[in-house]
């Protein structure tokens, strides 16, 4: 692997990311921000734009549905990794909800939609916001069952998805789309301006959580939490895009995505149900500063 190729990802792509996150973490600690509001904001007008926009500009066939059955597949797999990681370690239902939380559920969005968009353009783009929409229904549903462990009923989760835009957003894109019929330009730049804002909005909120994670216990099974998340991850993304049969941009993306940090939002559920929160937040502060150096070589592989 070219080191100055490696040099030139880590300065072009990953450098910019980090250095909005890098302002969100200052001013998170210099100011006490609200990141639960900002997040919010994110998840009910940026993010649904931005996904409409995707979806109503994607060219649908077969990678639609290849990159959302990835998504899908990738999480069954580690799973299973997670599940005997759990049982080997003899962890408690507590501490077995945090570990889950803290492998199993990737940041799509406010990591993985900017380094795709900054790697490979905006057609990339559109494709991850399919893997990033597949992922929030899992985080919406499996991850409420995990950080809950039993309080959550299935009729609670499958009414917790049915209550986000992002679902709507991407179902109204793609019927749009499939239908031929044309948004007003008025309509269609307003939606543009919004969605505009999703990506640095995204990377700021990063920046804000991960000024409050600490690393204060814990610190060897955050090291396996990590290991899974940012080694065996894209290991088996991997196989798993051969198995595929996949190739090029949406290949790139799916191994991508897959192997990106632990979700904030695994942070924001362990914090609702008490599954250990600062497990999972010392989880995302270190998958997310590991994810520095597993990316760049991911990005010397992948472009």
């Amino acid at each position: 692997m070219n080191p100055t190729a490696l040099a030139s990802i880590l300065v072009n792509i990953i450098a910019p990311i980090v250095l909005v996150a890098a302002v969100g973490y200052i001013l998170g600690r210099a100011f006490d921000l609200d990141a639960r509001s900002l997040s919010r904001l994110t998840l009910y007008f940026f993010t649904p734009a931005l996904t409409f926009a995707s979806a109503y500009r994607s060219e649908l066939g077969q990678e639609f549905f290849a990159i959302a059955a990835f998504a899908f597949l990738i999480t069954l797999l580690m799973g299973i990794v997670t599940l005997a990681m759990i049982l080997l370690r003899g962890y408690d239902r507590n501490k077995a909800s945090a570990f889950a939380l803290s492998v199993l559920f990737v940041n799509a969005g406010n990591y993985g939609l900017p380094l795709i968009l900054f790697a490979f353009g905006q057609e990339a783009l559109a494709l991850a916001v399919i893997f990033f929409t597949a992922s929030t229904v899992l985080i919406q549903t499996l991850a409420v069952f995990i950080a809950a462990r039993g309080t959550a009923s299935a009729t609670a989760a499958v009414t917790n998805v049915f209550k986000m835009p992002l679902v709507y957003a991407v179902v109204l894109g793609l019927v749009f789309n499939e239908i031929g019929f044309t948004v007003p330009d008025p309509i269609m730049k307003s939606v543009d301006l919004v969605a505009g804002a999703a990506v640095p909005v995204m990377i700021a909120i990063l920046g804000i959580e991960l000024s409050r994670a600490t690393l204060q216990q814990d610190r060897f099974d955050i090291s396996l939490a990590a290991v899974a998340k940012l080694v065996i991850t894209p290991l088996l993304a991997f196989g798993l895009a051969a198995w595929m049969g996949m190739s090029g941009i949406p290949r790139a993306v799916c191994i991508l995505e897959a192997s990106m940090p632990t979700a904030v939002m695994s942070s924001i559920l362990a914090v609702e149900f008490k599954s250990r929160p600062e497990f999972v937040t010392g989880t995302v502060l270190v998958t997310t500063l590991g994810s520095i150096v597993s990316l760049t070589l991911l990005l010397g592989i992948l472009r």
